[in-house]
């Protein structure tokens, strides 16, 4: 089956896209909330694929991400659940949120999916959440708080750097050169170190 699909998007609209590979268009189904992440018409794409196949068709989801896929996947697992389903679940809530929704018993969350109601949340619940590990998520929610923290320390201190005289480019790459495999580093630390590698 095809894992993935790297190549040209040549179409994209709100429940689907065609990317073009070697001469050939591909269409893959993907999630409506994906749209506002996909690049210009004519860019590269790779996008991770599953293949739907019944005796009467063969149909492409698409996501951007693993994550995304592997959910889908675990969705499809699930008694009376499909890909219609399963694509509203991707498109309503974020693989986290999902999740959490499964783990916390949060029925009325899940009921927000078009086309899950109690019954069908209740199923949700009952057959996933064994498979999910909270301590994972919770973790994975660390890393993401402690990325963005670094990102605007780092941002504060090119901006630091230009008001000092520096041009964006050389307070970029001095702050790339100061953090450098560092992390934990203050604002005040990344200019004083960017300064020595300015000279």
């Amino acid at each position: 089956m095809i894992g993935h699909l790297r190549g040209e998007l040549a179409l994209k609209a709100k429940d689907h896209l065609i990317i073009e590979v070697q001469g050939v268009g591909y269409k893959v189904n993907i999630p409506p909330s994906l749209q506002r992440k996909l690049p210009e018409l004519g860019e590269e794409l790779k996008i991770y694929t599953y293949t739907y196949v019944r005796e009467d068709r063969l149909v492409l989801y698409g996501f951007l991400e693993t994550k995304q896929l592997e959910l889908f996947k675990e969705l499809l697992g699930v008694s009376k659940i499909g890909p219609k389903s399963a694509i509203s679940s991707l498109a309503t809530l974020t693989v986290k949120e999902f999740k959490l929704a499964i783990v916390k018993e949060k029925v009325d969350v899940l009921k927000e999916i078009k086309g899950i109601g109690t019954k069908t949340a209740q199923r949700l619940i009952l057959e996933l959440k064994g498979k999910i590990d909270l301590e994972q998520i919770l973790a994975e929610e660390k890393d993401t708080a402690v990325e963005a923290t670094a990102n605007l320390e780092r941002q504060e201190a090119i901006d630091g750097l230009l008001g000092l005289g520096y041009s964006r480019r050389e307070a970029e790459a001095a702050v790339k050169e100061a953090c450098g495999e560092q992390s934990g580093l203050t604002v005040e630390e990344i200019i004083r170190q960017a300064l020595q590698s300015l000279g």
